[in-house]
């Protein structure tokens, strides 16, 4: 199988409107604490007790999960 050699590079062009608008935004800079900020945010929320899956399939009523029981 041939593989084409060419690299194809984007021709450069002058800027438009969405360049223009952009260009007009100002630059945010978040909190030096952000990260602190949403990882104690997050501590607080609670262990979810059944998988995303098995709550999909439970609602489905496709599956019934019993915690209590040893897989087979």
């Amino acid at each position: 199988m041939n593989y084409a050699t060419t690299i194809l590079f984007a021709e450069e062009r002058a800027d438009d409107e969405i360049d223009a608008l952009f260009s007009q935004l100002q630059q945010i800079i978040p909190p030096s604490t952000l990260v602190e900020n949403i990882l104690a945010s997050v501590a607080h929320l609670s262990v979810p007790t059944q998988s995303p899956i098995q709550r999909m399939w439970a609602d489905m009523g496709l599956v019934v999960y019993n915690e209590d029981q040893d897989p087979s």
